[in-house]
């Protein structure tokens, strides 16, 4: 048995997986505490944990879903950097610090958003192993890739190392200025890598995909570990299809776990653009209790939530707004997706998704109804996509993302500090930035 703290940011996305982690190394003989927000403390109890409220002040603010041009896409990206990034970072330091000298820990286990963790590694002091979960696309930055947050999918043949540069450079400074201020106030030096690549600077970064699904990087350091994706956690919900009399294509739409207030941007226009579709079934997750502003199609149902393990068997389509676990659980079931999303890393979502294969971007977080039912038709009329949507459902059959995870955490369990040999990939290749410009 080791002892093992997580600490997860506050935001559904994130804390849920962490809780899944959580309760399944409680089920396989191992102490563990969650730091993490109030909200969640009472499923980490329920599920075998010791759990540890962050204090207030350190939540995350979502953005607005929606999908602006490139300039203004990066003004939105700069402002949920500092929001979900740095604006907590001095604070979770601080209750982590507080937790790991109350109580030793073998190893410390934290989310992507969760850099409250960046201080322990630039401190210079001992430490326990420090490992990152990577809950949302893989972030860190290389030459074959654009700079996340661009929502671009790679070229072949195209080098990205000057746009990079200048994105964590010029485009996003403030960023940079403002963690190492951040870091300051927690008493260590400057980050010495870009925001996105801190995970870097951990002994590892677990991320919950499969090669099938993430871009190729050929410069990806050692440090990554591909786990795949959790399994779907069937315990939120007790929902079941209603069976039908005659076989119809299902549907389900889904505005995910956060920034899920509007159902207008994506229910209602799925609702509405499907409603006159006798041959389909639609089933809506609207996340929380909330009435919708238009009344309910006859072919379809509503529900605040349901369980993934007994719907998406039977699900044809999925329309989602880009979320890293709902689009995982699809795929995992071999099912294709629509996607529109524009907030945080949601067009980073759907850019893979166009990328691989696996379904359709409609490239606007809030699409008309006719641009929803198109894109629903054109998913079943095309059998490459779920052909592509089979091929990553194999690939994540073959994983086993939680014997991956606690095989790694007892690998580091106990060891001092290691070395930061982490390498920026945003040093600049010019001259000047005249010479970019």
């Amino acid at each position: 048995m080791a002892r093992y703290l997580l600490a997860a940011s506050p935001i559904p996305g994130h804390a849920l997986p962490m809780l899944g982690i959580g309760a399944e190394l409680v089920r396989r003989g191992h102490d563990v505490r969650l730091l993490t927000g109030a909200e969640f403390g009472a499923l980490a109890v329920a599920r075998g944990m010791r759990a540890v409220t962050l204090p207030g002040g350190v939540a995350a603010s979502g953005s607005p879903d929606t999908r602006p041009g490139l300039v203004q896409r990066w003004r939105t990206g700069r402002a949920e950097l500092l929001s979900v990034f740095v604006a907590p970072l001095v604070a979770q330091y601080a209750a982590l610090r507080t937790e790991l000298e109350r109580e030793a820990a073998a190893a410390v286990l934290v989310d992507l958003a969760f850099t409250g963790a960046l201080p322990l590694l630039l401190a210079g002091r001992p430490r326990p192993a420090v490992l990152v979960c990577g809950v949302g696309p893989l972030t860190v930055s290389s030459r074959d890739t654009a700079p996340f947050g661009a929502g671009w999918r790679p070229r072949a043949g195209a080098r990205y190392s000057r746009m990079t540069w200048f994105t964590h450079r010029v485009l996003l400074r403030e960023v940079r200025i403002r963690l190492d201020a951040a870091l300051r106030a927690a008493g260590v030096a400057a980050a010495p890598v870009f925001l996105t690549d801190w995970p870097l600077l951990a002994d590892r970064l677990l991320q919950l995909t499969v090669p099938a699904f993430e871009y190729r990087r050929r410069d990806l350091p050692d440090s990554v570990v591909f786990t795949g994706p959790l399994p779907v956690d069937d315990g939120m919900a007790d929902w079941e299809p209603v069976p039908v009399r005659e076989r119809r294509i299902r549907v389900h739409v889904t505005q995910g776990t956060w920034n899920n207030g509007d159902p207008g941007q994506l229910i209602v226009p799925t609702l509405a653009g499907l409603a006159d579709r006798g041959d389909l079934e639609v089933i809506a997750t609207t996340g929380r209790a909330q009435r919708l502003p238009i009344g309910t199609p006859g072919n379809a149902r509503v529900v605040d939530f349901c369980s993934y393990a007994g719907l998406l068997p039977t699900v044809d389509v999925m329309v989602t707004n880009g979320g890293y676990g709902g689009v995982h659980a699809a795929l995992a079931h071999g099912v294709p997706l629509v996607v529109a999303g524009g907030c945080a890393d949601k067009p980073e979502v759907a850019a893979r998704v166009a990328h691989f294969g696996v379904g359709v971007d409609l490239r606007t977080a809030r699409p008309t109804g006719r641009q929803v039912a198109a894109a629903v038709d054109r998913v079943l009329t095309t059998p490459s996509y779920r052909q592509a949507a089979a091929r990553v459902a194999g690939a994540i059959a073959a994983t086993r993302p939680y014997d991956a995870i606690e095989q790694t955490l007892a690998e580091y369990a106990g060891l001092g500090p290691r070395p930061v040999t982490a390498v920026s990939h945003d040093d600049s290749p010019f001259r000047s930035t005249e010479e970019f410009l």
